[in-house]
């Protein structure tokens, strides 16, 4: 399931460059000519795998941490009920006071956001142009996830 995650998260990180940029900044940096693309998109799917890595390597941890903690599920299992759990702290998240610290808000999305993506807009232009609950989606994802693969399974929020 752990494949399947990193499908979805480049997917959505696809839909998101298309939601950031202006028509004419998608066809510059992002639409590959001829076979080859643009300096930009390179490093946007560099960003987007590190991500993908770097989500993969905190779920193999909690994984491990949860199978040393003695639970007996299978590691696919396990995957799945972390899935469920940050899915459903995304939720609270996403509707909690959190989105309303202004500082929070720019600092998680400065971590979970394609740094070279930000770094082309500014965070001001990209949260102008990116739906609001797109972006409040990424902002509790983010944070589920962190807190779900530090804490684990068995914590009470």
């Amino acid at each position: 399931s752990s494949a399947n995650k990193g499908g979805v998260t480049s997917s959505s990180f696809e839909v998101l460059s298309a939601l950031a940029m202006s028509n004419e900044q998608f066809k510059e940096h992002m639409v590959v000519i001829n076979g080859t693309p643009s300096t930009f998109y390179e490093q946007y799917v560099q960003e987007v795998k590190d991500i993908i890595a770097d989500n993969a390597r905190l779920e193999l941890h909690c994984i491990e941490a949860e199978k040393e903690r003695g639970n007996t599920a299978s590691r696919a299992d396990l995957s799945d009920l972390l899935s469920l759990k940050i899915n459903a702290l995304n939720s609270q998240i996403r509707e909690s006071s959190l989105w309303n610290n202004t500082s929070l808000r720019k600092l998680i999305l400065q971590r979970a956001c394609p740094r070279c993506l930000l770094a082309m807009l500014g965070l001001e232009t990209f949260m102008e142009r990116v739906p609001e609950p797109y972006v409040r989606a990424i902002f509790g994802a983010y944070l589920g996830a962190r807190y779900v693969y530090t804490m684990g399974l068995a914590t009470n929020e």
